[in-house]
């Protein structure tokens, strides 16, 4: 059952962002839901590599402009954050706003707001696995300098 915790991302969730996981062309898929101007809910997938925690309020993404997602946040319609940190998930709901491109990068980059976080756990049956992705062997090296480009980006 989801629980409202508050309206700050909790440390197992910040733990999520450490600079270890960034340093690894593998780990969690996180799953940003916007909803389209017809009210259909739009999943995007990001990673540790596209999202970037200012503080236990802010957030910022790097996402492909030109897609459905960046329509939708460019509407500043909530979106909603599900993420899993074993042994519980939580769903984080946020405001978005569009920051001005980085020079010399082609993604548009948001800042969010976080307005509320809900704690999903489930007593005898813990979350122990999120959603996880690998970079194929011969494709490490280049997953890791995209992602130290994006953060250049989100952080610019």
């Amino acid at each position: 059952m989801s629980v409202r915790i508050g309206d700050r991302l909790p440390p197992p969730v910040l733990q999520l962002f450490g600079p270890a996981e960034s340093e690894r062309p593998e780990g969690q898929c996180f799953l940003l839901v916007t909803v389209d101007v017809d009210g259909c809910p739009r999943p995007c997938m990001l990673s540790v590599g596209d999202l970037c925690p200012l503080d236990d309020r802010r957030l910022r993404a790097a996402v492909w402009p030109g897609s459905r997602s960046t329509a939708n946040l460019d509407s500043g319609r909530p979106a909603l954050l599900t993420l899993a940190a074993p042994p519980d998930v939580f769903h984080v709901r946020l405001t978005p706003a569009r920051l001005p491109d980085a020079p010399g990068s082609p993604l548009a980059r948001f800042e969010f707001t976080v307005t509320g976080v809900d704690r999903d756990g489930h007593e005898g049956m813990p979350v122990t696995r999120p959603m996880w992705f690998a970079a194929r062997p011969d494709r490490r090296e280049d997953v890791l300098a995209l992602w130290r480009e994006q953060r250049r980006v989100l952080l610019h």
